[in-house]
């Protein structure tokens, strides 16, 4: 039988950090939000804004889905309600087959304490299956 693909995804509203499970949790990679590029000056269209912020949000969660493809399982997990969001968006498209994806909320936290906290959330997921 062939292996599971396991990843987490620890995130807010400005940056994701890509944690992969093999036999261990490592950092992969960070997806940053582009910020909003005002070229306006102190009295910035507010429409403008939101619109641009808007965009960037989407963007940033359609890569945090691209990154998603191909795993069997995903953690979603963050401060903010943004892993919701993506979880909400992902579960939304049709054409994703994730078979598992779990939501947990978390503080902020390290490099360390996220794969730490990887780990233990996969390790004892293998122990229950």
């Amino acid at each position: 039988m062939k292996p599971l693909r396991k990843m987490a995804i620890w995130m807010d509203y400005s940056k994701a950090h890509i944690i992969e499970f093999t036999d261990k949790a490592r950092e992969i990679d960070i997806i940053e939000i582009h910020k909003n590029q005002n070229t306006y000056d102190q009295n910035p269209h507010l429409n403008h804004q939101n619109q641009v912020g808007e965009e960037n949000r989407k963007a940033f969660f359609k890569k945090l889905s691209h990154c998603m493809e191909g795993y069997d399982k995903v953690l979603l997990f963050g401060p903010t309600q943004a892993k919701n969001e993506l979880s909400n968006l992902w579960q939304e498209n049709k054409k994703n087959t994730l078979k598992d994806m779990d939501v947990i909320t978390t503080g902020r936290l390290s490099e360390h304490q996220r794969c730490r906290f990887v780990n233990k959330y996969f390790l004892q997921s293998q122990l229950t299956t």
